[in-house]
Parts: C-alpha cells; structure tokens; sequence
C-alpha cells in the first residue's frame, strides 16, 4: 500500500513537471521568441536608424510588439545602410503604398489563417472590405477618398481593438467614423448628410454608449457593419435592428406592417424610430409616428391611440402601485406576496412593449387585463391588511388602558407603603 502511494506521489511529481516545462517551452515560443526575433529584426535596422521619428510612433504598437516592422509593409532591406541599396528594386521596396496597395499588404498577413491562427484574430477582413462601399469605389472605381485600413486603424501606430487609445475601441468608433462622415466638404461628392455623429450621440444608444459606457449597444460597425461596410437597405433593416431587438422583430412580422415592409413601402424600424437619433421610445410616439403615413381621423391613427393609451395606462399604475407597496412596507406591513405579485405585473406591463409591434389590441389587451389584475389584488391586500393591522392596534387601547391603571394604583400603593400609612 505504501509502495503504491509512493509510486502515485512519484508519478504525480513527474507529471507536474512535465506539464510545467511544455508550460515554459509555450511561453518562450509565444513571448520570449517574437521579442527575441524582433529584437533581432530591431538590431541594425536601417529603416529605424533614418526613421527614428516614425520608429517612436510605431514601436509601441501591435506590430512591432509581434516582430513586424518597416520593411514588411514597405519592403526594401534593413540591412543595408546605403539608402540605393536598400531601396533598390530588388528588394521590394514601395515607399508609401498607394491605397489601393494598402489593403493588399495588410491582407497579406490579416487573410492568411495559418499566420493569424496564432493571434486569435478572424481572416475575412479582405474579402469583407471587397464586398464593402468603401471597397468597391476604391478597388474597382478607382475612388482614392474612400477609406481603407489604415484610415480606421492608424498607420505606423496601430493599437489593440481592446486598447482605450485604439480609434476602432467601441468607445472610439463612433469618432472615427465621424473624420469622413462628419466632413462636409468630402460627403458633398456623395451626397450624404454630416450630421449622423450629432445625432446619434444624442440618440438612446448614444447616451448609452457615451455617458453610461454600455459597450453592447449599437454604434455604427453593429448596424453597417465594419470591413464591410454597407448601409442596410429597405429589407436589411429588420435583420440589422433584430440582432439585438429579437422579440420586437418576432412581433412585427405579425403586424400589418409585414406586408408594406416586404414590399418596400414601409421600412420597418426606421419609419417609427429613425435612424440615427433613435430616442427611448414613449406611447406618445404613436401621436407623431402613425400620421406620418395614415391620416389623422384614419381607423390607423385610432387604433394607434388605443394601443398608446393602454402602454400609458399600465405603466403609470405601475408606478402607482409600486409607491403603495413601498408605503405599505414602511408602515411595518408585511408584504412579501405582493412584491411578488407586484414582479409578475411588471413582467406584464414589460412584456406589452415588445408585443405592441403586432399592433394587435387583443394581445395587448390579454396582458393589460393581466397586469390590471394583479394591480387590484395587491391594493385590495394593502388595504386589507391596512385595516387589520388598524383593528390591532384599536384592540390594544383596552389593554394599554388597563396597564396604565394598575400602574397608578401600584404607585398609589407604593406611597402608602412609603409613609407607613
């Protein structure tokens, strides 16, 4: 028995250190080894010895932090101090690519997956970019004033995406975008507003992304996408806007809004919410929203108004009802079941939000009456116990009577006994 648990002990000591020499052997292949060839690669580096301007905006980024340095965008040979040398056609060198050449050198190593497969980082970007407005003006029309890589990302000072400091950080998109969609004089020539930015930093997403630092709400690369980039048309709004807001596109295509959706003359989201100053939505938006397309004294408008009154309605007796529970709770009133209750109406009234897309009163209905039901029940059990809690404490008047008497005549006695009387 102790010759086993020796060879076990024995065993589990040899398996230890092999798991910590592949653990060493890992660690210098991913770390000491890229530092090590980019030390080397950094060592006698013509590029840098002329370029030492450059050289301090690039030697902190992600580039040259994994080996990759001047001459493997640039081409040329480091090695060589002579500048005709280095330079020389033989060697590859391009100077300052052209645009058109740049998103070919950063697919170079961004498209081959054997090469990423190391950094974690997906390989479609290039393909992506071709299929993408800005890749298309460039690459087939020829259109140098659209972006490409370095535009977004930086040129010699590239930052992690999860860098606060990286332009294309979720925090930082938004801005980025905004150099070239925010410059009136370039988005002439396309005929497209500059004032996208504006809007949507007052939008509900906007305040979200900037004031609360909510990174899983849309900016620009979650609706348009990123390296291909394309605006959504009339029937990619729904799948844009559904990638977050699933129930609310479950419901519409229950509407009678489907149907004018699918045949382009109603654009889903947008028709009510507009693009890029989305606002947090109120039942009043049906006063503004419906007459946009149906006539004010149309069945529509009418129905629009129901819908938003019942939202109103629910929502205000919410509140209502919250105040009493909390009112009740502070006046030493017990009321566990009808914060529960209180849940399941709120689960109702929350649930009315999405489901009012169907523009289907009766569905809306069924959950209103729920939530209505739910509200009367707690504010008939607050005042029931409301009253019962006032009938005990009327009880207790007899018997506070009675103990105040027996302490006069205890004190009564007290004295007597006193003075020996």
């Amino acid at each position: 028995m102790a010759q086993d648990k020796f060879k076990n002990q024995k065993f589990s000591d040899y398996s230890y250190h092999v798991i910590f020499l592949l653990g060493a052997i890992l660690a210098i292949f991913f770390v000491v080894f890229p530092a090590f060839a980019g030390a080397q690669k950094i060592e006698g580096n013509a590029c840098i010895a002329c370029h030492e301007d450059i050289w301090q905006e690039a030697q902190d980024s992600v580039h040259s932090r994994n080996g990759i340095l001047c001459q493997d965008c640039h081409g040329g040979d480091p090695t060589k101090s002579d500048p005709a040398l280095a330079k020389s056609p033989e060697t590859g060198f391009r100077g300052i690519p052209e645009k058109k050449q740049i998103a070919e050198i950063c697919g170079k190593c961004h498209a081959d997956v054997e090469f990423m497969n190391a950094y974690g980082v997906r390989t479609d970007q290039l393909e992506r970019y071709k299929t993408s407005v800005h890749g298309k003006k460039l690459l087939i029309e020829g259109d140098h004033k659209v972006a490409v890589c370095s535009d977004c990302h930086g040129y010699h000072d590239v930052l992690p995406i999860s860098d606060a400091n990286s332009p294309v950080y979720p925090l930082n998109i938004p801005k980025t975008c905004n150099r070239c969609h925010g410059n009136d004089k370039l988005m002439s020539g396309y005929g497209l507003p500059t004032d996208m930015f504006e809007k949507y930093s007052k939008s509900v997403h906007g305040q979200a992304l900037f004031e609360k630092k909510d990174f899983s709400v849309a900016n620009c690369a979650s609706c348009h996408g990123s390296h291909g980039a394309v605006p959504p048309g009339v029937k990619e709004i729904s799948a844009t806007c559904g990638k977050c807001h699933i129930n609310e596109k479950k419901y519409f295509l229950e509407s009678v809004h489907a149907k004018a959706n699918e045949e382009g003359n109603f654009s889903e989201c947008i028709s009510c919410h507009s693009n890029h100053a989305i606002q947090k939505p109120t039942p009043a938006l049906y006063e503004t929203a419906c007459v946009q397309c149906h006539d004010e004294k149309s069945d529509a408008v009418e129905q629009g108004r129901k819908i938003s009154g019942m939202l109103y309605h629910a929502n205000e007796k919410f509140k209502l009802t919250e105040i009493l529970v909390k009112k009740a709770s502070m006046e030493g009133i017990f009321v566990e079941e009808e914060t529960a209750s209180l849940e399941e109406a709120k689960s109702n009234v929350t649930g009315m939000a999405p489901l009012q897309h169907t523009l289907s009163i009766e569905k809306i209905t069924d959950l209103d009456q729920q939530a209505n039901q739910r509200f009367a029940e707690i504010e008939k059990n607050i005042n029931q116990k409301r009253q019962n809690l006032k009938m005990r404490k009327i009880a207790l008047i007899p018997i506070w009577i009675f103990i105040a008497v027996m302490a006069i005549v205890l004190w009564m006695k007290y004295n007597r006994l006193k003075s020996g009387k």
